[in-house]
């Protein structure tokens, strides 16, 4: 429900604040009023453009929209991190005369399509130039399908959850008809990439461990002298002095003195222990020496499993590459092998998966062609009731003549089932059946769309998600008994949904059960707008200016009076 709209700087509207009632609203005043910028108003919150020259300065348009019963906009609020306050939501829609324009939806700025969007699952328009749901053969059958939705919207359901699961499963045979082409590729030049790599058996760091390796083979005498040399003078001979028996004899000095004086004790124990640190240096130094292996066939061998490890890296790695590129070494090449093995893994299983899979998808084309054929048969039946309910209706509003048919026709499968619906209109005997949108004029054409609307309506059972209905000059080309029809229908519609009318018919206004009055003022050569809410004697003297174009006629305020009784006596 819509419960208030305030326009500011719209045409010759400064600043107005419309409250709705819960049923239907009637928007009457004199011509050039601004009853057309009230639409506008609301247009504008559904995304509309707005003529620059009905722009002054900044022109704003702030609606207060009631969230019970409307889903889509109520989770979009949760996503939105938007506020609401006693299940009302604030939107707004700020447009400057250079053409910028700024949306928000409960404090929180939106794009205009996501406003389009979100506000028109609550709010729709309905004028001449703008009938979009006799025009759009998916919005006929949308339509369609909330009228039949007792039986459509199970199989409706069910047709969508299997097109669902066939579409994952398409994709996915997809993927492995791509896998098992990759296998063919791929498979046999990584298995044998792998099966090379495990014979060689290759160690992590094992290449740069056998470089360092041959380095100091080539460098063995070289090394075995260096490390003699410097445990000789360590721990030295019998012919010459060195390290170890010079500390010997500082170590006897010391300990001599620390028994005269006990400070010396610490570092007559530093001392040892740095003789015992010596001695062992010393005596790896001589295994170190000891065990170098000079030998030719050592050395042969290092380079022979270096060689064996450098082709391995340069034939593997450009098949077995990493993330940055074909491996430069062993320890790359092992970690890349990992890869491939998982790669291989997944082709594992793949072509007793896609058998799987192809044969799961034959099933559901099945189970798809016959929830495709229920949902039609439903379809079709919901057409029928659909076309006695709007004739019924065209039958109230003063087009008894005019013949309406829902047809449900074949197309092109897709989620919401392989039928077109298209409602049709023969306005007179023997006239073709065409589309509405070119089978009507004007006023028929609001006709149609109040009698669709209203059938609609009445197959609603949740009120609380009824929409707000916008009609904007729907009894333009009509009058006397078309015109009552028109405002005791749209006063049945109320029941079912909010209602808010702009109308020149007194016999229209007269349904209402709340009387907006846009009332135009002129003050020192300029032309302003503002919206008045009409109590009862209010509403006579509208009426009666409606019906002879003067407020103070005792024949035109009596006659006001019995046309608002005798629509009050109509809606009991």
């Amino acid at each position: 429900m819509l419960s208030t709209l305030r326009i500011r700087h719209i045409g010759v509207i400064d600043d107005a604040l419309l409250e709705f009632g819960p049923g239907f609203t009637a928007l009457t005043g004199e011509t050039g009023a601004g009853k057309t910028m009230i639409v506008t108003g609301l247009t504008m919150l559904l995304g509309g453009r707005l003529d620059r020259g009905r722009t002054r300065g900044s022109s704003t348009v702030d609606g207060t929209l009631a969230l019970a019963g409307h889903g889509e906009l109520a989770d979009a609020m949760d996503e939105l991190g938007a506020e609401e306050e006693d299940g009302e939501v604030l939107v707004v829609r700020r447009l400057t005369r250079d053409g910028r324009s700024r949306a928000q939806i409960g404090g929180v700025p939106v794009p205009i399509g996501t406003l389009a969007r979100l506000v028109g699952t609550a709010v729709t328009v309905h004028g001449q130039s703008d009938q979009q749901r006799l025009r759009d053969h998916d919005a006929q059958r949308e339509a369609l399908d909330r009228f039949g939705a007792a039986e459509i919207e199970p199989l409706l359901e069910q047709h969508r959850t299997i097109w669902r699961e066939r579409t994952a499963l398409t994709e996915r045979l997809a993927e492995l008809d791509a896998l098992l082409a990759e296998r063919e590729r791929r498979g046999t030049v990584l298995t044998e990439a792998l099966e090379r790599l495990e014979q060689a058996d290759p160690q992590a760091g094992e290449d740069d461990a056998l470089r360092a390796e041959i380095e100091r083979l080539g460098n063995a005498e070289e090394l075995r002298g260096a490390a003699g040399q410097a445990a000789l003078a360590l721990v030295g001979d019998d012919d010459g002095p060195a390290a170890g028996s010079l500390l010997d004899i500082a170590g006897e000095a010391l300990a001599r003195a620390a028994r005269t004086d006990g400070t010396l004790v610490p570092l007559t124990e530093r001392l040892d222990a740095l003789r015992i640190e010596l001695s062992d240096i010393a005596g790896e130094l001589s295994s170190y020496a000891d065990g170098i292996d000079a030998s030719p066939g050592r050395i042969e061998e290092a380079n022979e499993r270096l060689h064996e490890l450098t082709v391995l890296v340069r034939d593997l790695g450009a098949l077995l590459p990493g993330q940055d590129g074909p491996a430069e070494d062993v320890t790359t090449l092992l970690e890349t092998s990992r890869t491939a093995a998982q790669e291989l893994d997944r082709f594992e299983g793949a072509e007793e998966e896609r058998g799987t899979v192809a044969a799961r998808l034959e099933q559901l084309e099945t189970e798809l062609d016959a929830a495709a054929a229920e949902l039609t048969a439903a379809r079709t039946e919901a057409a029928g009731a659909l076309s006695g309910a709007v004739q019924e209706e065209l039958r109230h509003l003063e087009m008894p003549d005019a013949e309406i048919r829902v047809d449900v026709t074949g197309r092109a499968h897709r989620s919401h089932g392989r039928d077109e619906v298209a409602i049709l209109l023969a306005p007179h005997p023997g006239a073709d059946h065409l589309p509405v949108a070119q089978a009507a004029s004007g006023g028929e054409l609001s006709r149609v769309m109040l009698a669709l609307e209203v059938a609609l309506a009445s197959s609603r059972s949740d009120r609380t998600a009824a929409p707000v209905f916008v009609f904007d000059e729907i009894d333009a080309g009509i009058g006397g008994r078309a015109a009552l029809a028109v405002g005791q229908r749209l006063a049945r519609l109320a029941r079912h949904a909010q209602v808010i009318v702009v109308t020149h018919l007194p016999q229209v206004a007269a349904h209402a059960s709340t009387h907006l009055q846009i009332v135009k003022t002129s003050q020192d050569g300029a032309t302003s707008s503002t919206v008045e809410t009409l109590d009862r004697p209010g509403r006579i003297r509208e009426l009666a200016r409606m019906l002879a174009g003067d407020d103070a006629s005792d024949v035109a305020l009596a006659h006001a009076e019995e046309l608002l009784d005798e629509a009050g006596r109509a809606q009991r």
